[in-house]
């Protein structure tokens, strides 16, 4: 009989212990870490002038096990809810950089002070420029674009550009035949002259059809011959062979102008450009483009547009400072504790 309730007063002894749960018994001790409280603190670091943050917080060991290794993660975020960063706190000993880190231990009960600093981790930058608006301005003395475009990027934009294009309106492409000579000799009949762009845009192809006449006036052949790249204003000679194997049924020669073209975009006068420096995330700027040239009577029409390849930004500007940390979070992480009976 007492041999029973000895017994039965281990058994006991045994699950008082090791405790019990719905869901059964448990001999080994049990790992738990309870956050007391935490906040985020922000003050000057008096040797580098620049602001810091970090979580402080304290811990307790609400565990029956002893914690060989426990650790706090802490969340930074800005006023929008953006994570800017994720800290970690262990519980290590400081050592000198370079030696293996020394873990302390936490006894039930015992309270952890510990403190996670925020580092401002470097991120993609995301660099932009919007024209919000743009027209052209003319007076009697000048030309020019002006409008307002925004930094819309996520970063301060060091140096940024806007390209401003000046057109005339509709063009008026020409060529005039300025002279149209025959000349023969030994072998061949030609005809030679020259020509001139007097339209207002350059002709990027123009095209002279000469006609070959005998003595009684009838048409004997023609020829062609081309002119690519002409400026306003310049002049070009050509010259045209007689096609046909009688070069001395010719006559006299008559040149006329049978198709020109131009490049759309040659209606273009001039361009100019406008730059700004250390324009601030969603700061704007109120440009304003001068027309560079002295006709500025001709401008009919301008366009506006950023040079993106102009846009650069100060590589330290991709760091996200701790006045941008608003809040913070805090949870326990890894645990790790003793397996034998404290």
């Amino acid at each position: 009989m007492k041999n029973k309730i000895r017994l039965l007063l281990l058994i006991f002894l045994i699950i008082s212990i090791g405790g019990c749960t719905p869901k059964g018994c448990s001999f080994l001790p049990k790992t738990s870490l309870t956050i007391i409280q935490y906040h985020l603190e922000k003050s000057v670091d008096e040797e580098e002038g620049v602001l810091t943050a970090q979580i402080e917080g304290v811990a307790r060991n609400d565990g029956s096990a002893k914690l060989e290794y426990a650790e706090v993660i802490g969340k930074f975020y800005n006023q929008d809810g953006t994570l800017l960063a994720t800290g970690v706190a262990k519980t290590t000993s400081e050592e000198p950089e370079g030696e293996e880190e020394k873990y302390f231990t936490l006894d039930p009960g015992q309270i952890w002070e510990f403190t996670i600093s925020y580092s401002s981790a470097a991120r993609e930058a995301h660099p932009s420029l919007k024209i919000f608006s743009y027209h052209l301005e003319k007076d009697s003395s000048k030309a020019k674009i002006v409008g307002q475009a925004q930094n819309d990027g996520d970063v301060m934009l060091s140096f940024a550009q806007i390209t401003g294009n000046f057109y005339q309106g509709e063009a008026h492409p020409s060529l005039a035949i300025l002279s149209c000579n025959l000349e023969i000799d030994g072998s061949s009949a030609k005809a030679v002259g020259e020509v001139q762009n007097d339209g207002d845009v350059m002709l990027s192809l123009a095209q002279i059809t000469v006609t070959f006449y005998d003595v009684a006036d009838s048409e004997l052949a023609t020829g062609t011959a081309s002119v690519v790249d002409l400026e306003v204003g310049g002049t070009r000679e050509y010259t045209v062979f007689y096609p046909g194997s009688y070069y001395g049924e010719v006559d006299r020669v008559i040149a006329e102008v049978t198709s020109t073209e131009y490049d759309e975009e040659e209606t273009l006068l001039a361009s100019s450009t406008a730059s700004t420096t250390d324009l601030e995330v969603g700061e704007t700027w109120d440009f304003s483009i001068l027309y560079p040239k002295e006709d500025y009577e001709r401008v009919e029409y301008a366009t506006a547009e950023v040079d993106d390849d102009s846009l650069d930004y100060a590589v330290e500007t991709c760091y996200e400072p701790a006045e941008q940390v608003d809040h913070v979070t805090a949870k326990v992480g890894t645990l790790k504790g003793s397996t034998v009976m404290p």
